[in-house]
């Protein structure tokens, strides 16, 4: 199984003062995220392009997003580490056989993508995510 960085969400309680200093303090490149078209009412999202395939996101923590989408795990309160893979069934396997908890709202936020998402041991929220 191929793994690979794929993006780092990082919570900013102010996503356009944070927006500003990645892109005009830290020369970042902002991009328009491929979320489905009511995915982010309100500006609650960041989006920015590195060298590479890697991203970076920022969240504004929603104590809520992971009640009103029907998961058990909140991947923006402390924001998360997101790994692409070319078999997310196999990582669904592996979390199964251990009895690790994961929620998986299939093609749900990006578009051409599967993902799920999982507490780490020492609770971090972990996305897996593979290109449809």
């Amino acid at each position: 199984m191929t793994w690979r960085m794929h993006h780092m969400n990082i919570p900013a309680h102010d996503i356009e003062a944070s927006a500003e200093f990645y892109e005009n303090v830290l020369g970042m490149t902002p991009s328009t995220p491929p979320f489905r078209s009511d995915y982010d009412p309100g500006r609650k999202i960041g989006w920015f392009e590195t060298e590479g395939s890697a991203q970076l996101h920022l969240a504004k923590p929603d104590p809520n997003f992971a009640q009103r989408n029907g998961m058990h795990v909140n991947p923006t309160v402390n924001g998360h580490v997101a790994i692409e893979v070319d078999d997310l069934d196999a990582v669904k396997e592996r979390l199964r056989e251990r009895g690790l908890y994961f929620a998986d709202p299939g093609n749900w936020a990006l578009r051409d993508y599967r993902q799920i998402y999982f507490l780490d041991p020492s609770m971090n929220c972990v996305e897996v995510n593979q290109r449809l």
